[in-house]
Formats: C-alpha cells, structure tokens, sequence
C-alpha cells in the first residue's frame, strides 16, 4: 500500500481518497466503519497493529473527535484520538524512515480579530479539544519526515452531514440562522486542500505549514457568501456573539498562507473562490439526487 489515510470517510478523507485516485497512488482508508480498513482509536493498539499489518509507504492523519464538548465532558478521550496517533505515527516514521502527514487545526488564537497568524505566532488554549491538538502536533514534529498542516476545512460530504450541509439546508429551507460577526476564520475548500497537500508531499515538504484560505473572514461574511452564491438574500438571519457559546473557544483562527505559497508557488485562494468551489460541490451533489 502505498499510503494509508486515516479518518479516510470523513470530509476531509474522502477528499484526501479522491485525489490520490486522481493521481495513481494505490490507497486505503481507515476509520471505524465504512472503511476498507477497521481502526478504533480508542483502541490503544489499533493504530500500531494496523501499521504493522498494512506497511503503508506514507501516512495522512485526518482523524480527530472534533466535537468540542466531548472533548470537555471526556480530555482522556480527546487525547487518545487527537493525539496519541501522532505520538504512534512519529516513532513508526523514525523506525521507518516513512513520512506521514498530521491534519491539524487553527484553534489556537483569540483576542486579536482578523490577524493571520504565521507558524510561530504564541497559542492560546481555550478548551481540551485545542489542548489534545497542540499536544498532537509537539508529538509529530519529533520525527524528521512529519509534515503538519494547520487549517480550517470546509465541504460537503456525500451524505451533507457537517457545517456546510447543515448551512445549505438553512439557506434552502429558510430555517432560523444565527450568525456570528466576531468569529474569524481562515477556511479552505476540501478540494484546494487535497491538492496542496499532495503536492507537498510530492515536494518531500516537513515541519509546520499553514494550509488555508488567504483571506480571514467572520463566519457571518461566510455565510452570507454562501448565500449570494445560490442567488439568495439572507434577510431574516440574526447576529449574535460567538462568546456565549460553550464551551469556550478560541475566536481568532486566521491564518498567515504566505510561507505555504512561497513553498508552493501558487497563491492560496480567497473566501470567494472557496465559496464557487463548495458551491459547486454542493449542486453537483444535489443535481446527481435529483437525477437519481
């Protein structure tokens, strides 16, 4: 097997799937059904066996518990998932020599707005679910061959579950929309994501990178791009503040792309072009069930 993709159903492993598809590497994903491969990463030893059975060349890490409440109610839990795997991952690369990528996040900012943060800008923990990821990322940049990736994913998964389908579903149906003007966010389409990824690894790329939208925006500016894009007015939506929500997050992800860019000579795209392309992911889905 040449690579192996952890979290391989979920939004970002489907994508992460269909890409290496596209580019002729024989691949397999894990996750804990529906997958060509069981992994429980509750399991202790799950990942460990897998990687022994399997010999994969190149591994992606795109599993995570992400819901940030679990993570509150249960931190054992959230370190097992989020950052045991990157602990297991590093000492299989160091023994092996074989290089893997680490999904990452953007939840490590708050208090400075629209700021893009570059690879060295201070942290700031709010929460065990941005706890379990920075631990995940000090385990994985001990190896050599580690290339971790922070980020903020946007998508439509084939069964629309996630923010994005439950987005589109609101606009469509005109259900009730609260939406945040004081959560900022640099989010990157799945697909533009997928491809940088793949073209970093091709580039024998490691360390800590920036992969995101170059532009920040607040998750109501999002939305409401989301609107305009399938020619509806969002009138009756109201705005609220992201601090009232627990638990507690951070509230400014953005992110600083311009050392990716320089990596990959390309420029990484705005919130417009992020929108044209889950906008096109979404009506495709939805023109493939209308046909269906």
């Amino acid at each position: 097997m040449e690579l192996l993709v952890l979290g391989g159903t979920g939004l970002l492993g489907i994508a992460l799937c269909r890409e290496a598809r596209s580019r002729k590497i024989d691949v397999g994903n894990a996750a804990r059904k529906s997958a060509d491969i069981d992994l429980d990463l509750n399991d202790p030893d799950s990942l460990e066996s897998l990687l022994d059975k399997h010999n994969p060349e190149m591994v992606i890490n795109a599993a995570a518990l992400v819901d940030l409440s679990a993570c509150e109610n249960d931190p054992a839990l959230a370190m097992q998932i989020n950052a045991q795997p990157a602990r297991v991952l590093a000492k299989w690369s160091k023994v092996t020599g074989r290089p893997f990528v680490h999904i990452s996040t953007d939840h490590f900012f708050d208090g400075d707005d629209r700021m893009q943060h570059d690879e060295n800008a201070q942290t700031t923990i709010c929460n065990v679910y941005a706890k379990s990821k920075l631990a995940a990322e000090s385990y994985a940049l001990k190896a050599e061959k580690a290339l971790v990736l922070r980020t903020s994913l946007v998508g439509i998964h084939p069964d629309e579950r996630g923010f994005v389908g439950w987005v589109f579903d609101a606009l469509t149906h005109h259900k009730p929309l609260t939406l945040f003007d004081d959560f900022f966010s640099s989010s990157i389409d799945t697909h533009t994501f997928a491809t940088a990824t793949f073209d970093l690894m091709a580039r024998k790329e490691y360390g800590l990178l920036n992969l995101a939208s170059a532009q920040v925006s607040s998750k109501k500016e999002f939305i409401h791009a989301l609107a305009a894009a399938i020619d509806i007015d969002l009138n009756w939506a109201e705005t609220a503040s992201v601090a009232a929500i627990t638990p507690r997050r951070a509230r400014s992800l953005g992110l600083d792309v311009r050392k990716v860019e320089a990596v990959l000579g390309r420029a990484m795209p705005q919130l417009q072009g992020v929108v044209t392309q889950i906008t096109a992911q979404w009506k495709a889905a939805n023109e493939w069930k209308m046909a269906s």
